[in-house]
C-alpha cells in the first residue's frame, strides 16, 4: 500500500469524521445527483466510481440504477473499512476494491462511464496524467468519465474562499484545479469533446462538473 497519497480530509486521524464534515459543509447529494444524472447511465452499463472514499457515490448510482453493475475504488484502506461497513448495511451489491495508486485492477475497456467526486485534486499534475491514462484504458470506445471537482474560480469570493482551502490543505495538488487546467491535461491524455458541463459556488469555492469521452 503507497504511504504518498492524501487521504480525503488530508490527515488519516480525520477519516472517520469524513462523513460527517462533508454532510455539515457541502451538498453532497445534491452534488452527487446532479454527476449521476449528467452520466446519463444506462441499463446495464458498468460504472467505475474511481475515488470512492465512503462510497456514498458509489451507493447512490446502485440507488438509482440498481441494474447496472458498480464498482467503488479507492487507495484508502482505511476510508474503505467505512464504505464496506456502509455497503453491508445497505446490503449493497456494489463491488469496492483498494489499488496501488498505479494501475488499475481491470482489464482494457472494462467500463461505459466512470464518475469521480472531488478526488482529482488530491492528485499531483503527474498523477492527475496517470490516472487519466488509466481512467482511460479501462472505459470502453466512447466510453465517458464524469467529474465534479474544483475548478477556476467564478469571482473574487471564490477564489478567496478556495485560497484559504490551499493554506489548509496544498497547493502543489490544487493548482492545476484552480488555474482551470483539468480540460487540458484530459485533451492530452487522448480524452475528446472534453466540456465544462456547469459550475457551483460552495463554501470552499468554484465546483465545476466535467465531461469527457474516450477518442
Amino acid at each position: 500500500m503507497p504511504s504518498n497519497y492524501i487521504p480525503a480530509l488530508k490527515y488519516h486521524f480525520l477519516t472517520p469524521i469524513y462523513d460527517w464534515f462533508i454532510w455539515l459543509t457541502m451538498p453532497e447529494i445534491k452534488v452527487k445527483k446532479r454527476l449521476i444524472q449528467q452520466a446519463d447511465i444506462k441499463k446495464g452499463q458498468a460504472i467505475l466510481d474511481f475515488g470512492c472514499g465512503t462510497a456514498t457515490l458509489t451507493l447512490l448510482i446502485e440507488d438509482l440504477h440498481p441494474d447496472c453493475t458498480i464498482v467503488g475504488l479507492d487507495i484508502d484502506p482505511q476510508i474503505l473499512t467505512i464504505s464496506n461497513k456502509k455497503a453491508k448495511l445497505k446490503n449493497s451489491s456494489i463491488q469496492l476494491k483498494e489499488f496501488d495508486g498505479k494501475t488499475l485492477p481491470f482489464a482494457d475497456a472494462s467500463f461505459d462511464k466512470v464518475l469521480s467526486a472531488w478526488v482529482f485534486h488530491h492528485l499531483t499534475t503527474e498523477q492527475k496524467h496517470h490516472a487519466f491514462r488509466e481512467i482511460r484504458r479501462v472505459l470502453k470506445p466512447n466510453g465517458e468519465l464524469h467529474i465534479a471537482d474544483w475548478g477556476k474560480a467564478e469571482n473574487g469570493l471564490m477564489r478567496f474562499l478556495f485560497f484559504v482551502v490551499q493554506v489548509i490543505d496544498n497547493f502543489y495538488t490544487t493548482n492545476d484545479n484552480i488555474k482551470g487546467k483539468i480540460p487540458q491535461l484530459l485533451a492530452i491524455e487522448g480524452f475528446r469533446n472534453v466540456e465544462i458541463k456547469g459550475n457551483q459556488s460552495t463554501l470552499f469555492g468554484t465546483l465545476s462538473y466535467l465531461k469527457a469521452i474516450k477518442r
